[in-house]
């Protein structure tokens, strides 16, 4: 009796530990939850850090972790449409599919920026109907992002209401920190105009007062042409760009050529946290930001 009693006493207390199952389509959306729920979730990002979010095939193990998981956590605004509803369809798990508790759809409480107007069709390109999906870059944005991983993990954890929403005050200090770090970085920068490649790095000039100049792409997610390349690469010249920025996932060769017709630097920048290596936090990845922003931009 005496031996059932403490099998009985070590299943609960197994199951009082038992940790919330987080599955992230991004490293940047896992370090979010885990700043929220610390101790009391696992989390796994289904990508790491290093592919362009738009385009990648949903792979078979993918599947089977959503299928145990409590929570998926998806960045939204369609960044990853081409392949996570593929993914939450085929893992059978109805705690994560959309109505579910486990539904978290990071996007739904962000103030988006680049909404198009009028109607939208495929021959636009790789546009976003709900807006920029690159939000993570903006530390305001990506903070409002986080209320609905708060929202989500209270209400598949309704007992721990309390520890989340002290460590989402907790999160709001260290990433206005966090800003308040990389503006200072930033402050003689102020004016400067940057292209971009894509428009991944909306809601970072919009935190940090920064001038876009527009982008390289003339349709989204459609390679420019040499026409294209060479008309810009002229137009950025003759304004005195002073920066084009880049991430790892974009084209070199595309970058390289409009760095030879314009003259004006490019700087290639990580998109996101990874899972390994650096930037491995958010603080890293806006700060290594800034900074290659300082070091590459024309005086």
């Amino acid at each position: 009796m005496k031996h059932i009693l403490v099998l009985i006493f070590l299943s609960f207390s197994f199951l009082a530990q038992a940790k919330i199952k987080v599955v992230t389509t991004t490293p940047d959306l896992a370090w979010l939850v885990n700043q929220i729920g610390t101790n009391k979730v696992e989390v796994i990002s289904l990508l790491n850090g290093t592919e362009d979010p738009h385009y990648v095939d949903a792979m078979p193990n993918w599947i089977s972790k959503v299928s145990n998981a409590d929570v998926f956590c998806f960045v939204g605004m369609d960044l990853e449409v081409g392949w996570a509803p593929k993914v939450l369809s085929r893992s059978g798990n109805a705690k994560v599919q959309p109505g579910g508790k486990g539904h978290c759809n990071g996007g739904k409480t962000v103030k988006a920026l680049d909404i198009p107007k009028g109607k939208i069709d495929r021959s636009m390109g790789d546009m976003h109907g709900e807006g920029n999906p690159h939000y993570h870059l903006g530390p305001t944005f990506y903070l409002q992002a986080a209320e609905s991983i708060f929202s989500t993990l209270i209400e598949v954890d309704t007992k721990n209401v309390e520890f989340y929403s002290a460590n989402l005050d907790k999160l709001k200090v260290k990433i206005s920190k966090i800003k308040d770090k990389v503006a200072a970085l930033l402050k003689s920068k102020s004016g400067i105009r940057i292209m971009s490649y894509h428009k991944e790095f909306s809601y970072f000039f919009k935190d940090f007062n920064l001038v876009s100049a527009s982008s390289i792409e003339e349709t989204p997610g459609v390679p420019p042409s040499a026409g294209r390349i060479a008309r810009v690469g002229l137009q950025a010249k003759r304004d005195k760009i002073d920066l084009v920025l880049g991430t790892t996932a974009n084209p070199k060769n595309i970058l390289d050529k409009f760095n030879e017709i314009s003259g004006v630097p490019v700087a290639i920048v990580p998109l996101s946290i990874k899972l390994t290596g650096s930037p491995s936090n958010y603080e890293e990845l806006l700060v290594n930001l800034a900074n290659l922003i300082l070091e590459n931009a024309r005086e």
